[in-house]
């Protein structure tokens, strides 16, 4: 049965709903093939309803159909009031609106605030109670005069559609007592004449309270406490002053009074003032006023005449014939007393004009009170009240309130509240205040109330046919207008009023069944599967969705507005293959159904399964044939267990691989025996075997499961005992024969083939063990007593026999040390020790022990250290520990050599008897600086400790001292100028390794690349050298993969003034802590540093012209096919991108090369990157270390002598190269590295232009499938960054034939598409010129140059003619080719790299001879120059005087124009000459070497 219609379908559903209640009987049959309207349902329908979407009720309920506006009922009724500066957060009343729908049904109603945009919130309103405070505090007083506020309040249901009402309310601020009186003036004076009768009037003061009412009346008094209050009196009212008693004073007299003003508000507040009277002689009157104002003065708010005279005041000035009075309208401290001058004062003879002086406002001011005073020349003074009062005219409009719409529902009857419209006038008075409203258009279908301006319906709408009207309503005051006469102030405003829809349409779905096939049975949760929809007409309503039936396990989830199904559960396709979900679409009225299937497809999402696990006892050591255990598992997602598993077995553990196999029947096999003992075997082995479904194939959704296999292995006697005892064993020298320790064994094999164990002295012992030691059961005993100093320690063999079948002896050794006795005296020592001080900053630190020839090495505690010659005497930069003999060196130490003196004593009685000895110690101490330590290169030996590196070897040098000598002799300086500063022992877990760092210098200090990459070139020499293995040149704790690091990897050198200390007997190094440590970053903030000469400001650097870079680095190298440039390596970052700009003139060259720079067998590490040009394309190689990858670009043709950009990105699983910015697939190169490594870790520098090795010889040595060229780059490289870091291109660490900022190479490049001829005479017509302006030059020097001297006045001269000083051919003279660095080709010989070096000479006595030898034998071994020598570059004074002898030089002539003693304090650069010719040295401090 089906209701349709309005009445009589209400009255069926209450039928129906009846009939439910009572038996719940009633049941109603629905096919979902067709659409049904339902206005009841039975509960049993729903259920299954998932929570999340629809909450049933117990019982149906009847639906509302008409939805019903909240209605304000009390608007007009609320008087709202608030007092001023009240707390935020003041209750002020609570608003209330009535709506007669269901709460749930639209009859819950929430407020809040109708407001403009911008508009400061004053008042919160709670939404759902509806109570009011204040967001604010507000001021009744001036300036601000908050009197009143409006606000309106939107009372706004839930009912669909939405509706509303709204209230306009007024809020009264009240006035608070919270403003003292403030009298007018600041101060008030007078003068009173001897003669005043009594009762007279003395002078008038006033005050104004600014508050409102009660709290702005004012009374005044006398205080009481004042010594002169008995001669006046004063009227409380007005403040008049007045004699109370005749003046008894002299003239000149002042009386002292305070008058006291207090308010009438509760409590009272007030203020006080001192008064001074002053009394002058009987004749002396003061003036007086003879015609005032009686009545208060009522003036119009829109008064505006400026000109006219308000009010006319008159006075006389009681001075025979003198007439002259000043008139003044005294400013108060208020506006009610004209502070603002709103009245101005014109006098004019004895009369003066009160006119007004600005315009004004009722609605602000009321009334004012003017004080005029009058004063004559004898300085008396008279003053008069005059009010006036301001009259409120009609001069405001109406104004609406922020409301501009409304709405109505659709059929509903006349009569029906639409809205309620405000208006405000602002005028202060009723008179011209009240509003009244009307219709703008009388034909409208409304109708409103003109007082309170509530709007209603005249008609029953229908939506259908017009949805909304604009309605204009007018606002008119109750009183002619003072603006437009003879007619109302009138406001009007447009209101939109809305004609809203009512639920009257079922939705309709938009399918009977929505089917979503092949549903992953492994989908997300949350994950979507479809979404349903339904369509309702009506625009109000809203639609929501529900799953009432089918949803098993809540697999499923309807999100309530959207349609959109979802996955809730887990789904199993062995579970559940199809669900049929039943949908509903309810409006709030009306509702209908559809079906929607869901089909779950099936995955292999059951790995297999095995059918036990498995144990098996085996012999070990032994090989078995065929099987040892078959394993089976099968596959659950295969129904038929007959068919096919498809099942791959393997091994688990890869080590268990070399002596298991397993085949894909599950038979396991073993490959080699296994074995049961440690410290590599296992009693029980678990062997963990894996199943893979799918066959097992790579990159299949294959599943895998595991099982173990234990095998339990039976014990032979294949182990042989072992010594366990704590080692070194420990007999003390000159012992009786004894008991030295009770031996104890081991045996890895079982019980049964171990213990008790058999010892003896094994056959290898030698006489001299067998005649010392013997053994006893298990007991080691001496024969003998021992000396230790004949010798320290016994290594004995001893043979343990175990009990097993059959017996095994194994052979131990035992490490017997005789413990030490002082029983020998000591003789005289002497030891050195050298200390770096970094930065000249080390604190107190232990730099080694006094050192004595004793052959007792254990008697420290014997042994007491003193100074000698005397304590007092001692050195103020050491201390000596006087139990240990350790000697401190103080903080702020100064370089030097200083040889310390100890006196040593010994006492062991009786046995050494008490004496003394003298020791020395010879400490250096040399400052080493910062730079030295930030450019210094390193090396990382192996299996070898600091100790062993300093000490002395049998030829006396140590290996520190070899190594100092090697570096100096590779980089062509002196010893003085390389330094070996830190020595310290690192130990791993594998090796044992000494790092050490080292600097060179001439000036300024050499970079670390240089340093590295020489000493790279020579390292197997090095390694004869010093009898040690270098592990590692260039100390790189980043350069395993992942072995610091899982991702970014950056080397820190941290550094720090606490020296580390290497102690031995006659030797110890005192080294700077310098150590690399691994930071896992390379996003790291660098501190602003600006490069050659640019400044910091700000954040970023100003640069001197022609420097580009941000750090204003120069950005451009030059090479021109024989050169070649070293930077520092980048870091190892898990992303790397590099950008260049190339401009090429050569196809086939190397652009850049970054990579070892040679093999090394310790260390397998091969990673590189190479870029070059391979017929004018880019080719790039890249190899993270387990092989290489090759991109190339055949798009874009780089050597054309244009500049491109090239952009290389470096990630962990891809390698891509750009050209030019181009992305597009043709000319971008894309790749993935080749073998598993990830990131580029790089031990070499980053050489540009070409490479310093031959690189073809070094992928030879690493086996590189691909080869980068040794051909040399022709062109500029510029605007080289990694990870935005930008390289100094301009300052390489070393190079060869480079050319900084690309200027030769622009030359060359303009050349290119030049005639050759037209090149040729170009520069021959240039080089004539040159000759002949430099043949003019030459002549006008030499002719004024021998013209000015004599011959024998020539003065022997070897200063740089570079700098400014040096006579008239200064320009000509340069020293600096001694000084050349070699940057040439790489010889054949032993030397891998020769560098610039400047030599030092050490020593007090300077020799010039030895000087220039040093620097000849420089340039001698330099290949590129002459093999002849040159004097030209040492000159005489002057120009041309290349023959002069250098003979001279060494001249010791006492001449007395010879001897320069001023030249000392010429600086450096002067120091042979002064060291030739000024001081000697007893007459100048000492230095220790030149340069």
């Amino acid at each position: 049965m089906f209701v349709r219609g309005t009445e009589g379908g209400i009255l069926a559903a209450l039928f129906l709903y009846s009939l439910a209640v009572a038996s719940a009987q009633y049941t109603k049959v629905r096919e979902h093939t067709s659409h049904h309207i339902t206005r009841l349902r039975h509960s049993r329908h729903l259920d299954g309803y998932h929570t999340a979407s629809f909450i049933p009720a117990t019982a149906p309920k009847l639906a509302v159909k008409d939805n019903h506006k909240p209605l304000f009922t009390e608007c007009l009724n609320y008087r709202p009031t608030v007092k001023e500066d009240q707390p935020v957060g003041t209750y002020v009343f609570t608003v209330h609106a009535e709506d007669r729908d269901p709460p749930e049904m639209g009859g819950t109603v929430t407020y809040k605030f109708v407001s403009t945009p911008g508009e400061k919130e004053r008042f919160r309103v709670d939404p759902e109670t509806g109570s009011i405070t204040t967001a604010d505090m507000f001021d009744h007083d001036e300036p601000s005069r908050e009197k009143e506020a409006y606000i309106t309040v939107r009372a706004s249901d839930n009912g669909q559609p939405q509706l509303d009402d709204a209230c306009t309310i007024k809020i009264l601020i009240e006035d608070v007592n919270d403003n003292p009186p403030v009298f007018d003036k600041v101060s008030y004076s007078e003068s009173v004449p001897q003669d005043l009768p009594s009762g007279r009037e003395v002078m008038r003061i006033s005050a104004t309270d600014i508050d409102d009412g009660n709290n702005s009346i004012v009374h005044y008094s006398l205080d009481s406490n004042s010594p002169d209050q008995a001669y006046f009196s004063i009227d409380p009212a007005n403040g008049v002053i007045f004699l109370n008693k005749t003046i008894d004073k002299p003239p000149g007299y002042k009386f002292k009074l305070s008058a006291i003003v207090k308010d009438m508000g509760t409590p009272s507040l007030q203020s006080s003032i001192t008064l001074d009277i002053q009394v002058v002689e009987s004749n002396k009157k003061s003036p007086s006023f003879i015609e005032v104002p009686d009545e208060p003065i009522r003036l119009k708010e829109n008064y505006s005449d400026f000109n006219t005279p308000i009010a006319t005041v008159r006075a006389v000035s009681n001075i025979p014939e003198e007439k002259k009075l000043q008139f003044e309208l005294v400013q108060g401290q208020t506006e009610q007393t004209n502070k603002w001058h709103t009245f101005v004062l014109e006098p004019e003879a004895d009369s003066a004009y009160i006119k007004l002086g600005n315009h004004l406002d009722y609605e602000k001011i009321t009334d004012y009170t003017l004080t005029v005073r009058i004063q004559n020349n004898y300085k008396l003074a008279a003053e008069t009240i005059i009010q006036i009062e301001v009259e409120d005219v009609n001069d405001n409009i109406p104004i609406f309130s922020e409301i501009r719409s409304g709405s109505v529902l659709e059929n509903e009857p006349p009569g029906t509240p639409v809205m309620q419209v405000r208006a405000f006038d602002a005028d202060g008075t009723s008179a011209n205040n009240q509003i009244t409203y009307e219709l703008g258009d009388p034909s409208d279908p409304f109708e409103i109330d003109k007082t309170t301006g509530n709007i209603t319906t005249l008609n029953m709408f229908d939506r259908e046919e017009r949805n909304f009207y604009n309605v204009k309503i007018i606002a008119t005051d109750n009183s002619e207008s003072a603006l437009i006469p003879g007619k109302h102030n009138a406001g009007q405003q447009v209101f939109l009023i809305e004609i809203a829809d009512k639920n009257d349409n079922p939705p309709r779905f938009t399918q009977d069944t929505y089917v979503a096939e092949s549903i992953a049975e492994n989908a997300n949760i949350n994950e979507l599967v479809t979404e349903v929809s339904a369509v309702d007409i009506d625009t109000a309503s809203v639609v929501t969705y529900s799953i009432v039936a089918g949803n098993t396990y809540d697999a499923f989830v309807i999100r309530n507005f959207t349609g959109e199904i979802r996955v809730n559960n887990e789904l199993d396709y062995e579970n559940i293959t199809s669900y049929n979900l039943d949908v509903r679409a309810f409006d709030g009225i009306y509702e209908d159904y559809a079906k929607v299937i869901i089909n779950i497809e099936n995955l292999n999402d059951n790995p297999p399964v095995f059918l036990a696990n498995y144990t098996k006892t085996i012999e070990e050591e032994k090989l078995y044939e065929g099987c040892i255990v078959k394993v089976e598992a099968y596959d659950p997602d295969i129904k038929d267990r007959s068919a096919p598993q498809n099942i791959v077995y393997s091994l688990v553990k890869h080590e268990q691989k070399e002596f298991l196999q397993i085949d894909n029947d599950g038979c396991l096999r073993l490959t080699k025996p296994l074995n049961r003992d440690q410290p590599l075997g296992f009693t029980k082995w678990q062997i963990l075997i894996m199943a893979a479904d799918h066959g097992g194939r790579l990159g299949s959704d294959s599943l895998r499961s595991t099982t173990e296999v234990i095998l339990e292995l039976t014990d032979i006697n294949d182990n042989a005992p072992f010594l366990t005892n704590t080692q070194p064993v420990i007999w003390y020298e000159n012992e009786p024969p004894g008991h030295v320790v009770a031996l104890t064994a081991k045996d890895y094999d079982s019980a049964e083939n171990g213990p008790p164990f058999t010892f003896a002295l094994n056959e290898s012992a030698s006489f001299d063990i067998r005649s010392k030691f013997h053994i006893q059961g298990n007991i080691l005993s001496t024969l003998v007593s021992f000396d230790r100093e004949q010798r320290k320690e016994y290594k004995i063999p001893v043979a343990i026999t175990d009990s097993g079948t059959p017996r095994l002896t194994g052979v131990s050794i035992l490490h017997v040390v005789i413990g030490d006795k002082n029983d020998n005296p000591m003789a005289p020592g002497h030891s050195d020790i050298f200390v770096y001080n970094y930065k000249g900053e080390a604190p107190d630190t232990e730099i080694g022990r006094v050192y004595v020839d004793d052959p007792d090495d254990w008697d420290l505690a014997d042994k007491r250290f003193m100074w000698l010659p005397s304590y007092e005497q001692r050195s103020p930069y050491f201390d000596i520990h006087s139990n240990t003999g350790m000697i401190t060196m103080k903080e702020g130490t100064p370089n030097g050599t200083y040889l310390l003196r100890f006196n040593v004593t010994e006492e062991n009685e009786p046995i050494v008897p008490f004496h003394w000895v003298e020791a020395t110690v010879n400490v250096t101490i040399k400052e080493i600086p910062e730079e030295a330590v930030d450019k210094s290169g390193s090396i990382r030996f192996v299996n070898i400790t600091a100790e062993e590196f300093i000490v002395p070897e049998m030829d006396g040098t140590s290996k520190k001292d070899k190594l100092h000598r090697t570096l100096a002799r590779l980089y062509n300086t002196s010893m003085d100028n390389v330094d070996v500063f830190t020595v310290f022992t690192k130990t791993t877990v594998k090796d044992v390794f000494l790092d050490v760092r080292f600097s060179a210098h001439g000036s300024p200090y050499y970079p670390p690349e240089k340093l590295d990459s020489m000493v790279i070139g020579i390292q197997e020499k090095l390694e004869e050298e010093l009898q040690s293995k270098i592990y590692m040149v260039k100390i790189d704790e980043c350069l395993i993969e992942k072995e610091q690091c899982e991702d970014a990897c950056r080397n820190v050198l941290m550094k720090n003034n606490v020296p580390l200390s290497v102690y031995t007997n006659t030797t110890s190094f005192v080294g700077v802590s310098a150590r690399v440590e691994s930071e896992c970053t390379c996003d790291v903030v660098e501190p602003l540093v600006c490069l050659n000469g640019g400044t910091p400001f700000a954040d970023k650097c100003e640069c001197p012209e022609g420097l580009s870079g941000p750090h204003c680095e120069q950005t451009s190298i030059g090479f021109h096919g024989d050169g070649w440039a070293m930077y520092a390596a980048p870091p190892a970052c898990q992303e790397g991108h590099v950008t260049l700009t190339v401009t090429s003139h050569s196809s086939n060259s190397l652009i850049f090369y970054l990579g070892p720079l040679k093999h090394n067998p310790l260390l397998e590490v091969q990673d590189f990157m190479s870029l070059e040009l391979v017929e004018g394309f880019p080719v790039l190689l890249v190899n993270y270390g387990t092989g290489t990858t090759r991109l190339n670009n055949s798009v874009v043709q780089v050597a054309d002598g244009k500049p491109h950009l090239i952009e290389i990105v470096l990630m962990r699983s891809s390698i891509e190269m750009f050209v030019d910015r181009c992305k597009l697939s043709t000319c971008m190169s894309l790749a993935a590295p080749t073998g598993p490594r990830e990131i580029l870790n790089v031990n070499g520098p980053l050489q540009l232009g070409g490479a310093s090795i031959d690189l073809q010889n070094l992928a030879r040595t690493f086996g590189w499938k691909h080869v980068p060229t040794n051909q040399n780059f022709v062109g500029c490289i510029s605007n080289f960054t990694y990870n935005d870091f930008m390289y100094n291109l301009g300052e390489p660490s070393l190079h060869r034939n480079a050319d900084p900022s690309c200027q030769r190479s622009m030359f060359t490049a303009v050349t290119f598409g030049i005639d050759t001829n037209f090149l040729v005479a170009i520069l021959v017509c240039i080089v004539i010129l040159a000759i002949l302006l430099l043949a003019v030059v030459v002549h006008r020097r030499r002719a004024d140059a021998w013209a000015e001297k004599e011959l024998d006045d020539i003065r022997e001269n070897i200063i740089a003619y570079e700098d400014e000083g040096g006579g008239e051919g200064d320009a000509g003279y340069d020293l600096h080719v001694l000084r050349q660095m070699y940057d040439g080709p790489l010889p054949d010989t032993d030397t891998f790299m020769q560098s610039r070096g400047e030599s030092c000479l050490v020593g007090a006595a300077p020799d010039i001879s030895g000087f220039l030898d040093d620097k000849k034998s420089v340039l001698d071994r330099d290949p590129d120059i002459t093999p002849y020598d040159d004097v030209r570059h040492y000159a005489y004074e002057g120009d041309g005087n290349t023959s002069g002898s250098l003979s001279s030089l060494a001249s010791c002539t006492d001449d007395g124009d010879l001897k320069f003693n001023y030249l000392s304090t010429f600086g450096p650069r002067f120091r042979k000459l002064a060291d030739m010719y000024g001081d000697s040295d007893d007459e100048r401090p000492h230095e220790e070497s030149w340069c």
